[in-house]
């Protein structure tokens, strides 16, 4: 019986533009910008390791909805066994999610080279992001293309996980 009387008063005496609803509910977005280091590995045709750096804004105006954009740029390197040939990548991009728990999907801008010869291209990707991991899947459609193996092979479909390092987080 008194919780019950501690219930009813403490809802009686609330101020006005409080209540369980508006704590849940904010009026003013929020926004938080991070930025940091990533690693990663791609697995496609070729594993390849990747360094970069990513600068996030994450914009949340409920509890579990917010909306998240990232910037990325980075480079990749791995080695072709088949004809013993080393390939480097360069890779900027961006990505959007919609929701606090939901898939990610992006494009990137990206240029290989083997060192006596060039491909650049764009990416489309979809993906996860849990947490700083984000795993995302693509394809790179590289002019010029590799019919008849006239020029190196690289990866198209690809599969790659990255881990973020926030080293510098901002409240607005």
């Amino acid at each position: 019986m008194r919780n019950l009387i501690k219930i009813v008063l403490c809802v009686c005496f609330l101020p006005q533009g409080m209540s369980a609803q508006g704590i849940l509910e904010r009026k003013e977005p929020k926004v938080v910008m991070k930025s940091g280091p990533y690693v990663g590995i791609q697995s496609g045709r070729f594993y390849a390791a990747e360094i970069g750096w990513e600068h996030q804004r994450v914009k949340s105006t409920r509890l579990l909805q917010s909306n998240t954009m990232a910037f990325h740029a980075g480079i990749n390197a791995s080695f072709d066994f088949k004809h013993l040939n080393p390939i480097l990548g360069l890779d900027a991009g961006f990505w959007q999610r919609e929701s606090a728990i939901g898939f990610t999907y992006g494009l990137n801008a990206c240029v290989r080279t083997n060192f006596s010869s060039n491909r650049v291209g764009a990416c489309p990707t979809i993906g996860l992001k849990i947490l700083q991991l984000h795993v995302q899947t693509g394809y790179h459609l590289l002019f010029p293309f590799n019919i008849n193996y006239q020029t190196f092979d690289t990866n198209t479909f690809f599969i790659s996980a990255k881990y973020v390092l926030i080293k510098k987080k901002n409240r607005k």
